[in-house]
């Protein structure tokens, strides 16, 4: 081979290199909430793929290994099921050309029964008035994208039970309602409920909690009688405890 052709076999070879080994783009599976939602939420599936000098991708998906699944960048179910719980993938091409992208990672979409809201207090239901409490609400086995309500519950002159929004309750996705300084007006019986998405699906009302608040105690005193600091065995002495109230 003469010297002078050899830098154009080079290209030719870096050319058929390159073409051999470019490296398709791999698109993304997005769920919307969560990956673990419950029965009746509105979930929503979408493919997103990136690669340069491509406007426009035609999207398939599979499901549990099966292609066809659908054929749309974003899916949504208006209303999940268990039936549609399972792994997700998707792929795209090209819309005008003949570029493919790699098939995404699966995606596992989890359905379950009705979400269930747990109420519990911090650090106890039994208090004084000025102690600090806290009513935190989880929902089981999901943490993605709630908000939370508070509520207290009521008989009404029928003897059922209903449930009042806390006035001063504000939606959260923190999951807490604090209360700095408990008073007696803060004895009751409270739940929470939980809430997301769009439309609003809603957790059941929790399991309730009782928080009782009792006035402050005035001081006390321990009284010996008689009166020193050395006492002698066999000889008698009373004890007395008396409280002190404040005029």
């Amino acid at each position: 081979m003469e010297l002078s052709q050899l830098p154009l076999v080079l290209l030719l070879i870096s050319n058929i290199y390159s073409g051999h080994t470019e490296e398709k783009t791999k698109p993304k599976v997005t769920i919307k909430p969560a990956q673990h939602v419950f029965r009746g939420e509105t979930v929503t599936l979408r493919c997103d793929t990136y690669a340069e000098g491509v406007t426009s991708w035609q999207y398939s998906w599979y499901k549990d290994g099966s292609g066809n699944a659908f054929s749309v960048q974003e899916h949504t179910f208006g209303s999940v099921t268990e039936s549609d719980a399972g792994k997700y993938s998707c792929y795209g091409v090209e819309t005008e050309g003949s570029r493919t992208s790699r098939r995404s990672e699966e995606v596992t979409l989890t359905v379950s029964d009705k979400a269930q809201a747990v109420l519990n207090v911090s650090p106890q239901t039994w208090l004084t008035e000025g102690d600090p409490v806290t009513l935190i609400c989880e929902v089981y086995s999901s943490s993605t994208g709630w908000t939370f309500s508070w509520f207290t519950e009521t008989v009404s002159s029928g003897n059922s039970n209903h449930y009042e929004l806390l006035s001063d309750s504000s939606r959260g996705a923190g999951g807490n309602y604090t209360v700095s300084s408990a008073a007696l007006k803060h004895t009751g019986v409270y739940m929470c409920r939980a809430e997301r998405g769009k439309p609003a699906y809603n957790t059941w009302y929790s399991n309730t909690q009782p928080l009782w608040v009792t006035g402050v105690s005035p001081p006390v005193s321990l009284i010996v009688s008689p009166s020193r600091t050395q006492h002698f065995t066999s000889v008698s002495l009373s004890l007395s405890c008396e409280k002190f109230v404040l005029a």
